[in-house]
This record gives C-alpha cells, sequence and structure tokens, in this order.
C-alpha cells in the first residue's frame, strides 16, 4: 500500500505544519513550522510524509495544470515537444518568469521542510519514535534535501554561482537574507547529507515500501552529485557551445564507486519487458529505485497521462486526454535499426530530407483507395485533397501511402513503438465515452491515421465516414487537427484508469538503467571505453529490447552514443531536459536545426489548428542557466543577480 500518499490527504488538516507564517512574503519560503509536529510516532511520520509531498506540483511529477509543470521537464529537453509556446522556449522568458519563481519556490519549500524535519530528528529520543525509526526517518530527510538542493544548483547555481544554502529552520527575516553560497559549497552540503545516509545503520538497501528514499537511492544520487562535479562541460553562449571539459578523475572515481553499491544494495534491470515496466504491477520492481508515488485519487495521482495523453485516452469518468505535448521528431528518428545501424529516411523514402519540410506532410496521409476503389468517405476524400502540398503532388499515392510510410518503422530499436505511437504503426487500445455510457467497456482499437475528423470524433461518427476498426486515434483540435508523435509511455489503454487527471502509475525519479548510463559516462571519462560500453550494453541488451551491443572507437564517439542511448531510454521521464543543459548541448539539440529538421518541426511539420509550440533561444538572456527570479532579488536584496540575464 502506498501509506506515504495516504498520510499525504491527512497533512491538510494539521494547521501546525502547513500554516504559513508573515515571514513568507518577504523570505525564501518555509511552510513548516515547528509547534507540536514531532510529539509523537503518528505526528512525525507525517511530517516526513510533507517533506516527500514537496516533490508533488512541480517539475514533471504531480503537475496540476499544463503552463509551468507537467510539460516543462519533458518538453524542454530533445525528447518532447510543448503542444503552445513556453516563455522559456519561445525566448521571451525574463527573469520574472513565473518558471524560474515557481521552482525556487518549490525547491526551497522542500528544503525547509527538510530542515524542520532534520531540526526535529537530530538528537536521541526525539520525535517520538524508537531509535532505529528515528534514524532512518532522519536519513530520509537528508536525503530528500539533497535532492532538492541538487535541483537548485544544478539549475540556478551552475558556472560557480550557487545558491542560497539553509541547513537550520531560520525564525526571523533576517536570517533568510543570504546570498548564494559558492556551487562547490553546496555539492559538499549535498554530498553530507547523503554520506550520512549512507552511514546510518538502520537506513536500508532497498526498501520494502515503495517510494520511499533507500541507501541504494543515497548511492546513486552521490554518484551524479560527483559525477556532475567531476566533469564539467563548459558551454560558453557567446559561441553556444562546449568549448573544453573540466576533468576531476578523483571525483568520477567517486562516483563509479558509488554507481557500483547500487546494485549491491538490490537494485538491477528488470527483465520482464521493458514496456511492462512502467505499469502499475511493476513500479516496486528492482529498477525502480527511487519514484514519485501516485495513487487513483483527485489529487494524488500524476497528469502526465491527461496531458500527453489522446482523445482516444479515457477514463471511468468519460474524461479524455489534452495531447498537450508530444514526442520529437528528432528523437523518433534516433531509434535505430534492430541491426544497431542508424536509422535513415533514404532508405525508406529517396528524397525524404531534402524535400522542405512543409512537403514532408504528403507521406504522412492516408490511403484513400483500396483495390483500386474508394476505401474512404467523400468527405475524408476532401480532407485528403486539402492536405496535399501543391508542389508535391506527384508524391501522394492513393493506395499504398500509408504502407510505404510502415516502412519507416519496420526492424527498429523496440523502445520506439514501447514509447511512442507513431503513424500506421502498433495499435493503441483506447476508450470511447458514448459507448461507454452505454454499458460497452471493451478497449477501442485505434490506429494513428492523418487527416482525422472532429476532436471527439465517436467510433460511431467514424463508422458513418466509411472507417472500420481499428478506428482513428483521435487528438487535440479541429477538423484541421494537429500531427505530432504521441507518448504511449505512462498513458493507460482502455479504462485502466479510474481518473485520468489522476494516473496511479508511480514516476521514476532513479532507476537503474538511468545509473547504468551515468556510470557508462564516467568510465568513458576516465579513459575506460571498455567499461563504459559494457555498462551501456546492459541497457540494450535485455531480452525486450535486445539491441546489438556498442564497442567505443574514442571518447568521443562514447559519450555520443551514451547520450543517445539516455535520449532514447528515458523518454518522458523528465531526465533529459537536465542531462542537455548538464551536457551544455541543449542549445544543440533544442533550439537548432537538428537532424534534418527546424526546432518545434512536427510529425509532418504541418500546422496545428491551435498553434505549434515555437522555439528560440533567447537574444538577450542566456538560457544555459536559470536565472535567480526577480521576486527573490525583490524581497532579499542580499541574492546577487545571475550573470547573463537582464534585470
Amino acid at each position: 500500500m502506498k501509506k506515504i500518499i495516504f498520510s499525504l490527504a491527512i497533512i491538510a488538516m494539521l494547521c501546525g505544519f502547513q500554516s504559513c507564517t508573515d515571514l513568507l512574503d518577504t523570505a525564501p519560503y518555509d511552510k513548516v513550522s515547528s509547534g507540536n509536529m514531532w510529539a509523537n510516532e503518528a505526528l512525525t511520520n507525517q511530517g516526513v510524509a510533507g517533506v516527500y509531498a514537496s516533490m508533488r506540483n512541480w517539475g514533471v511529477y504531480g503537475a496540476s495544470s499544463y503552463n509551468l509543470r507537467v510539460v516543462p521537464f519533458e518538453c524542454l529537453g530533445m525528447t518532447g515537444e510543448a503542444y503552445r509556446s513556453i516563455p522559456y522556449l519561445s525566448g521571451t522568458a525574463g527573469a520574472g518568469d513565473a518558471l524560474f519563481s515557481n521552482m525556487w519556490k518549490n525547491l526551497y519549500e522542500g528544503v525547509h521542510r527538510a530542515n524542520d524535519a532534520i531540526a526535529h530528528l537530530d538528537e536521541p529520543g526525539e520525535g517520538g519514535v524508537d531509535e532505529p525509526t528515528r534514524t532512518r526517518l532522519l536519513a530520509e530527510c537528508k536525503f530528500l534535501r539533497a535532492y532538492y538542493y541538487m535541483r537548485l544548483n544544478e539549475l540556478y547555481g551552475r558556472y560557480g554561482h550557487g545558491v542560497p544554502l539553509y541547513t537550520v529552520p531560520q525564525s526571523s527575516v533576517a536570517e533568510y537574507a543570504k546570498t548564494q553560497s559558492p556551487e562547490p559549497e553546496v555539492w559538499a552540503q549535498i554530498v553530507r547529507d547523503l554520506t550520512d545516509c549512507i552511514n546510518t545503520p538502520s537506513f536500508p538497501d532497498r526498501y520494502v515500501e515503495k517510494g520511499r528514499a533507500s541507501k541504494g537511492a543515497a548511492y546513486a544520487l552521490r554518484g551524479r552529485a560527483y559525477l556532475m562535479q567531476g566533469a564539467k562541460y563548459n558551454y560558453r553562449n557567446a559561441s553556444g557551445r562546449v568549448e573544453s571539459t573540466t576533468i576531476d578523475k578523483s571525483l568520477l572515481e567517486k562516483a563509479i564507486a558509488d554507481f557500483s553499491k547500487v546494485k549491491d544494495c538490490g537494485y538491477d534491470l528488470f527483465q520482464g519487458g521493458y514496456r511492462e515496466l512502467f505499469a502499475e504491477a511493476n513500479e516496486g520492481c528492482a529498477e525502480m529505485i527511487f519514484s514519485l508515488q501516485n495513487i487513483a485519487k483527485p489529487g494524488y495521482g500524476a497528469r502526465m497521462q491527461l496531458m500527453a495523453g489522446t482523445r482516444s485516452t479515457g477514463d471511468r469518468e468519460n474524461k479524455t486526454g489534452y495531447s498537450q505535448y508530444s514526442a520529437s521528431t528528432a528523437i523518433v528518428d534516433l531509434y535505430e535499426y534492430r541491426d544497431g545501424t542508424a536509422f535513415d529516411w533514404e532508405k525508406v523514402i529517396p528524397g525524404y530530407l531534402s524535400l522542405s519540410g512543409n512537403d514532408r506532410v504528403v507521406y504522412f496521409l492516408r490511403d484513400r483507395e483500396a483495390g483500386g476503389s474508394p476505401s474512404v468517405s467523400a468527405d475524408m476524400s476532401s480532407k485528403i485533397d486539402a492536405k496535399i502540398p501543391k508542389t508535391a503532388k506527384d508524391k501522394y499515392l492513393p493506395e499504398g501511402n500509408e504502407a510505404r510510410l510502415r516502412r519507416a518503422w519496420e526492424n527498429r530499436d523496440p523502445r520506439l513503438q514501447y514509447n511512442i505511437i507513431v503513424p500506421y504503426g502498433e495499435i493503441y487500445y483506447g476508450t470511447d465515452a458514448n459507448l461507454f455510457q452505454t454499458g460497452n467497456s471493451n478497449p477501442i482499437p485505434y490506429v494513428y491515421r492523418w487527416p482525422v475528423g472532429a476532436t471527439n470524433q465517436s467510433v460511431a461518427s467514424q463508422t458513418s465516414m466509411g472507417i472500420a476498426s481499428p478506428y482513428d486515434l483521435r487528438q487535440d483540435g479541429t477538423n484541421d487537427v494537429e500531427f505530432a508523435y504521441r507518448h504511449r509511455k505512462f498513458v493507460m489503454e482502455g479504462y485502466d484508469c479510474q481518473y485520468i487527471e489522476d494516473n496511479p502509475i508511480d514516476e521514476p525519479i532513479l532507476r537503474y538503467a538511468y545509473v547504468l548510463l551515468m556510470w557508462a559516462e564516467a568510465l568513458a571519462q576516465t579513459d575506460d571505453l571498455t567499461g563504459a560500453a559494457a555498462k551501456v550494453n546492459l541497457v540494450r541488451g535485455r531480452e525486450s529490447v535486445k539491441m546489438p551491443g556498442y564497442t567505443f572507437s574514442s571518447k568521443e564517439d562514447a559519450l555520443n552514443k551514451i547520450r543517445d542511448e539516455s535520449r532514447r531510454e528515458l523518454v518522458n521521464e523528465g531526465v533529459n531536459f537536465y542531462e542537455e543543459l548538464r551536457w551544455g548541448t541543449l542549445r544543440q539539440t533544442k533550439y537548432s536545426f537538428y537532424m534534418g529538421y527546424d526546432p518545434a518541426a512536427h510529425t509532418c511539420y504541418g500546422t496545428q489548428s491551435n498553434g505549434n509550440g515555437s522555439v528560440s533561444w533567447s537574444p538577450i538572456n542566456d538560457f544555459s542557466i536559470w536565472p535567480v527570479p526577480s521576486s527573490e532579488i525583490e524581497k532579499n536584496p542580499e541574492l546577487k543577480k545571475t550573470p547573463g540575464w537582464t534585470y
């Protein structure tokens, strides 16, 4: 049972824990007050649950709206695309943008909650619990503080700037008026906290109860902290590229040692199938080191399904998905052929990439004939005609257009169709609200074809248009519906989901495949190319993936392949943006012409009915580091403005 999640519902009733002080109006955010919160076992457990609760409602985790939360951390990176323009993507975000201030606020709220818990659990006999429980809970809170500070430091503290460091509860406005501690000091605090966790005898190697921090998670996180310090990719905004790499071999060796300890704690790759790994039944498997817990309860589930799911994704409340973020064209092309060679459009459609982006739409259109006779209604035939570019009219095949495109998905890395719904690819089993209302709860088979009819086109209306099972996958928009690759990972099928706004599947923060890929990177940076390849090949060689093993010819070759494997493996897990930022590749892979595509190029460059999300690197501000929010500068004049940003 997901005990942490259920306990959060009680926290709202604990006014001593949740009450805000006047301090919040003028200082960094601290919603944790001491009071009687830590007086007995029940309240202490609720207090620790509150430290975990700060993981919700930011980043990719448990978001409540499209605006700033669930979308950005997948869509800000190379692997995802936003439906509408986000200021950080469109190049218009300034230091006052709500994305920066909300993230700062939520992360520091987590820090201060952790500080309060640590202060009340730091001495023997405190918290109203036995000693093994006290020290275990103390270690959990130190792990969470380290996690929150890691995110703060890598977003706002890069290039030596650091962030304000608070390790004890503050009692006055003056105590909150701190300037930034240097970046190395923040990393040192993160390492101290994680080392304390690892050295705590009562802190379990691998927690039986899902969703709690463990010694294995502490090793993984500390390894990442060492990796980030041991291999610094020195991006320069003026040139738009990484100009050098600073290597500290001693820190990389510490990262390698920590990553090796994770398996000793009981974690390993899940061998039951890549697609099955992300099912609710397997969220407690050995691969899942640390995850945010979700349940099918309003306010305590993930909204990822709502945002990533299509209109053919539904729940038992007759609500559907929004199609409000998608997989990028570049990530789809990055999945190799089964023999390990790079995917090449020229092998499928000669001249594909030499054709203009807008003209490529012709290859994605559905058939309108079968056996020489019309196979769709006159209305659908007209829709197809309207989509055929005049400059590429001769390239459309009335019969065989779908089959030609389908060859693009054949013999590819199986993770492609495990992760992403592609046109004319594998069936997606979804829902139909009209049928469900009549008592028919059988999953409905859909195939991604284009164009389709109206947004909420029912199976019945599709039948009237001459479309038989499997039916057209429904997306958002109107008759000029958008056409973008859709996520399959974390999107439930049929009527498995009670509430589409509260998906019960846990969201992995650290899993063993991610550890192996970071481990491979650290090995490559210490020139152990054979060892690095061995770690990547464990990820590639699982029974459900079975991609050929790599050998690396050079450090550059190793790093490129490790990064590409990370992109393919971790799609829709909110990881890629942080890694592109760390590697200094964000501008190259997200904001520039990349892999034959313009930024924000959707599947076939078709114009979305409600607007494409634009992408442009800021001509004014340095997007490779997030600014200390201007609202925080106003409240705390001791804070230094972030260089490279206009305030």
